[in-house]
């Protein structure tokens, strides 16, 4: 697994790019591990997140900007038709919005699908008696992205270690060895056509059919599979059922 990652770097300079001070579990994730390596040496290996992968901070920037030129493109991001389409689970913790910059992007799907912090969520409703009502808070950890018109909170900010216990979370569960299976490239070959869909994340993007990876070599590494409910699921798929109330 650590010939996968990359080693970690200062998180200050991506907070003078992005404008926010991104929240302390979060930078310092990253000065433990700086992302990982879709390709290695080693072969083409899976994302560390049942698939999804694991962002370097560099690569958060990059991602991040993209989604900046959206912000101004007007059939999405500044489509007011649009923007005024968007919903979010809980309803009102997200803004409506197609694109936002306070939106940063930590993990992917490598199809324009995002697992990341919110750090601009719509200002907390005031209760009648003056105390504040339910709300998104500031490091919420969320899906975003787009295929999600409705977006999701995961975990709430809790001050700045929302990200932290959210990968708490995912720890325990895979440790746990529940919902999943590990199998080896020669059962991924085996697969049939009904079980195909099975991967964790988004295999397709890296594999060109019957376990043939499009880098490195394919045939030195198994996969994570979800089973039983989530049989058939994506990993953001899966993760969306697990939301709060």
């Amino acid at each position: 697994m650590h010939s996968h990652i990359h080693q970690p770097r200062p998180a200050p300079p991506i907070e003078l790019n992005l404008g926010v001070q991104l929240p302390r579990a979060v930078r310092e994730s990253y000065l433990v591990v700086d992302g990982q390596e879709a390709e290695s040496s080693a072969g083409c290996s899976e994302g560390l997140f049942f698939g999804l992968t694991f962002l370097s901070l560099e690569e958060v920037l990059e991602e991040w900007r993209y989604w900046r030129e959206v912000d101004e493109d007007p059939a999405t991001g500044a489509n007011l038709q649009l923007r005024g389409a968007m919903q979010s689970i809980p309803p009102g913790w997200i803004r409506r919005e197609y694109s936002c910059r306070g939106w940063i992007p930590l993990i992917t799907d490598k199809a324009g699908n995002y697992i990341g912090v919110d750090l601009t969520p719509p200002p907390l409703v005031i209760n009648q008696d003056g105390t504040p009502g339910q709300g998104g808070t500031t490091g919420q950890v969320i899906i975003f992205g787009r295929d999600f018109d409705t977006k999701i909170v995961l975990w709430r900010g809790d001050g700045e270690s929302g990200w932290a216990r959210w990968l708490a979370s995912f720890v325990e569960e895979l440790e746990a060895g529940e919902g999943f299976e590990v199998r080896g490239s020669d059962s991924d070959r085996d697969i049939s056509d009904a079980e195909s869909e099975d991967s964790v994340g988004y295999q397709g993007y890296f594999y060109a059919g019957a376990g043939g990876g499009k880098g490195g070599d394919a045939g030195s590494h198994g996969s994570m599979r979800f089973t039983g409910e989530y049989k058939g699921w994506t990993a953001i798929e899966r993760e969306r059922a697990g939301t709060i109330d």
